[in-house]
């Protein structure tokens, strides 16, 4: 088994040895780059000229180093309106089901709005919700209804050990987000609380990417 420490959500493009980084490209507000991404119209930056960004969005997550849609979603804490983060995130629930690419979730204090929109737009491709900061029954309630979650460094603090010791391994990752963390400090950390080996997680998590975003982290 490789030895790969997977960071599923990281706004950090520098490439590193033995890690795989999912980069996240937030449309209107980064350049594009040539290299294994995700791509989204993040909710603190939509545009007033919505519709050119979304034109932008459509063209971008045709490529092939595009393996997800996001990160996407609802904040209620944020700036923009919530209406227009509901039309724009519906839109992105359409596409990304329209590509069959997976979906990535910026949720904050709107998990129930997150949950309906994805209902009402017959979503049928996986959804990932990063960095859920919240405790286990949350967490367990959306790996119970078919969603992903990935957990962050903030598990580093210990609040979140239960959630670390129960939660259902095939529907985790881990990510560092916008923080200067190690990823595998984040692994470490995890497995010693789990009482599981490096090389368990390292493998689950492979797997999980195959079965999530249909790609083969061995073969590339």
């Amino acid at each position: 088994m490789p030895d790969i420490f997977i960071d599923i959500h990281t706004h950090n493009y520098q490439s590193a040895p033995k890690i795989f980084r999912l980069w996240n490209q937030i449309i209107g507000r980064d350049d594009t780059k040539d290299i294994l991404s995700s791509a989204g119209i993040h909710p603190w930056y939509i545009q007033q000229n919505v519709k050119m960004q979304l034109e932008l969005l459509t063209t971008i997550v045709q490529q092939k180093n595009i393996l997800a849609v996001g990160e996407c979603g609802l904040d209620k804490i944020c700036d923009t309106p919530f209406l227009n983060q509901i039309n724009v995130f519906s839109k992105q629930i359409a596409l990304a089901n329209e590509i069959e690419k997976p979906l990535i979730i910026h949720c904050v204090r709107a998990y129930d709005q997150v949950i309906e929109q994805l209902k009402q737009h017959k979503n049928k491709v996986p959804v990932l919700f990063h960095g859920v900061n919240k405790k286990y029954a949350l967490i367990e309630s959306l790996h119970q209804k078919g969603y992903y979650t990935s957990l962050g460094a903030y598990i580093l603090q210990g609040y979140h050990d239960d959630t670390i010791k129960y939660v259902d391994l095939s529907k985790i990752f881990l990510e560092t987000d916008d923080l200067s963390t190690n990823i595998e400090d984040i692994y470490y950390y995890f497995c010693r609380v789990r009482n599981i080996t490096i090389e368990q997680l390292q493998y689950q998590l492979i797997q999980n990417v195959s079965n999530v975003f249909n790609y083969n982290i061995v073969s590339h």
